[in-house]
């Protein structure tokens, strides 16, 4: 089923344990394309981020990376005395999570996602985002995930892969990757800022909600660019220049103030990525709580497209 190295080499991968990255690698960019990853796999720590149980070994991965559950990676909090789930982790339980995934301090890390679909990107830059909210700067995305890996008739393995503890301990946060709702309220007043709901038409309009969503609709003066036009037929992020063109075209600039929020964060952290990774929008911040906590604090929504 799988492409797996043979004789002894194989049977050493068995038992193998990631190397510990040279601390001194830099990565290239946000973005990793696969022939990269290939030349310097042995440099870096690939954390594989699922949201299931079965589709790491029983799909394939890539040799050496270590599964993440992204379930794992996800908190309840407290906001308005109210509790809201899905939420980013504190930094001693982010830290924890990162240490039991084998990242140290000076780890060079690369995350890749299965790459079925957008949906699956979504879970490699939500822990992206968590990584550099914490002060975790060497970190990058494998640009089309593992189905692009596979693909291309790269080497996958179908067995665990260890991890050695990390030493990874979060830095002071950066608060302003974040908002929370009063920020989001704020927001609506500002000529100069703009929200961003990363979720399909159906969601903005309020044809569709999911359950754990109090009320259908979007947040009020929120624009539509949804979280999948950011991908090309083949999985992997448009071209810059293209991306660039799209978000200027819906009124997002780089001048702006821009809050990206969805349904629980999940998919606008896509959203995130590409303004302030790839475009270098500087002041771009994800609503953690989204529409999870908006429509829980019984907030206004509308349904009209703008």
């Amino acid at each position: 089923m799988f492409k797996m190295l043979s004789g002894v080499l194989a049977l050493g991968l068995l038992a193998a344990v990631p190397a510990v990255p040279a601390a001194a690698l830099d990565l290239p960019g946000p973005l990793v394309s696969s022939e990269w990853l290939a030349a310097h796999q042995d440099e870096v720590l690939v954390l594989d981020v699922r949201n299931d149980d079965t589709s790491y070994k029983e799909g394939g991965h890539l040799i050496g990376a270590v599964p993440l559950d992204f379930r794992k990676a996800r908190g309840t909090t407290t906001e308005r005395g109210v509790e809201i789930t899905d939420m980013n982790l504190p930094p001693e339980a982010f830290s924890a999570l990162m240490r039991s995934a084998g990242v140290n301090d000076d780890t060079a890390v690369v995350l890749t996602h299965r790459g079925r679909g957008p949906d699956d990107a979504g879970y490699a830059a939500y822990v992206y985002w968590q990584l550099k909210y914490y002060g975790h700067d060497k970190v990058a995305i494998l640009d089309g995930g593992t189905t692009k890996w596979v693909a291309e008739n790269r080497e996958v393995w179908g067995e665990d892969e260890a991890a050695q503890t990390g030493n990874f301990k979060a830095r002071p946060a950066r608060r302003e990757f974040l908002a929370d709702t009063a920020q989001m309220e704020a927001l609506q007043t500002r000529k100069d800022a703009g929200i961003l709901d990363a979720r399909f038409f159906s969601f903005y309009v309020g044809l569709e909600k999911r359950p754990n969503i109090a009320k259908a609709g979007h947040i009020p003066g929120a624009t539509l660019f949804p979280f999948d036009a950011n991908f090309a037929a083949n999985g992997t992020y448009r071209l810059k220049e293209e991306l660039a063109r799209a978000y200027a075209a819906v009124g997002l600039g780089p001048q702006q103030a821009v809050a990206a929020y969805c349904n629980t964060a999940h998919v606008s952290a896509i959203s995130w990525f590409v303004m302030h990774e790839l475009l270098g929008y500087r002041d771009v911040m994800l609503y953690d709580g989204s529409m999870l906590a908006w429509s829980k604090h019984g907030l206004p929504v509308e349904t009209q497209l703008r």
